[in-house]
């Protein structure tokens, strides 16, 4: 089952995947301990990108558990530069399609953060995947809900990026409101009635992960915006930084970046 991860891998994203696992590290640290990650297990995280979802189950995990990534893009050469930088010794990364990964045993938890929204079929993934953790194992998965962003009191620059960021997603056929729909797609696949969690990155002006964050968010798809006539009035991704941060500032407001949901539910 090949991906249809449409954003790509340039400099830009990978500099905006670094910063999302700073934005969403707390937020997915809880919800994996809420999902039953604990020492001595052996997790597959899909979607393994440049390695921080591994490396945040590898904490829990501990030394005595394993953690093995897998990304069907070459971003995992990135994920092995890293845990090596970290001094990691219980992690690992390959690169594979879905369809064609194979596991010598069976693995405690299957995790995945930002990954099913970008698969054709993601209830066949589910169920290929709890295929491959132990009976009484977990299978759990971070998604977003884009839909859901929105700051107090609202400021109109962020509002109309957002909207446009939202309209250039669903030209590319991405769901924006993919994350609440977790609960459903667990059962489809045969999971039965998943549990479920929320947590959404807020902060100010002085949260400059956050900021930045949303900046390269705009960065990304501004082109698309461009082709789509979103792009009027609104600052370039150069001024995108500065520009929030001086209308954050004035209004002393809060950001509220996606919310990610979680689910998770035990294999049977």
């Amino acid at each position: 089952m090949s991906t249809t991860y449409t954003l790509g891998h340039e400099d830009s994203e990978v500099r905006r995947l670094l910063l999302q696992g700073r934005v969403y590290y707390s937020d997915t640290r809880h919800a994996l301990l809420m999902a039953g990650l604990k020492p001595g297990m052996r997790v597959l995280d899909i979607g393994s990108g440049p390695g921080d979802v591994s490396f945040l189950a590898a904490e829990l995990v501990g030394p005595g558990g394993q953690v093995h990534g897998v990304d069907a893009a070459d971003i995992v050469h990135l994920a092995r530069s890293r845990a090596a930088d970290r001094g990691l010794t219980n992690v690992s990364f390959t690169q594979s399609a879905l369809d064609e990964l194979v596991l010598d045993e069976p693995v405690d938890a299957v995790v995945g953060r930002l990954i099913l929204m970008h698969l054709p079929d993601p209830v066949a993934a589910l169920r290929q995947l709890a295929g491959l953790v132990r009976p009484g194992g977990v299978v759990a998965f971070c998604e977003n809900d884009i839909a859901a962003v929105r700051s107090y009191p609202e400021i109109p620059v962020f509002r109309q990026v957002t909207d446009a960021v939202a309209r250039s997603f669903e030209s590319l056929s991405l769901d924006i409101s993919f994350g609440p729909k977790l609960g459903a797609l667990f059962q489809a696949a045969g999971l039965g009635v998943p549990r479920m969690a929320l947590g959404a990155p807020l902060g100010g002006a002085d949260d400059i992960d956050l900021l930045r964050y949303a900046a390269e968010i705009w960065r990304l798809v501004y082109p698309r915006a461009a082709q789509l006539g979103l792009t009027e009035g609104l600052p370039d991704p150069d001024e995108m930084l500065p520009a929030l941060q001086r209308e954050v500032a004035a209004a002393r407001a809060t950001i509220m970046m996606p919310p990610q949901i979680t689910a998770w539910a035990q294999v049977r």
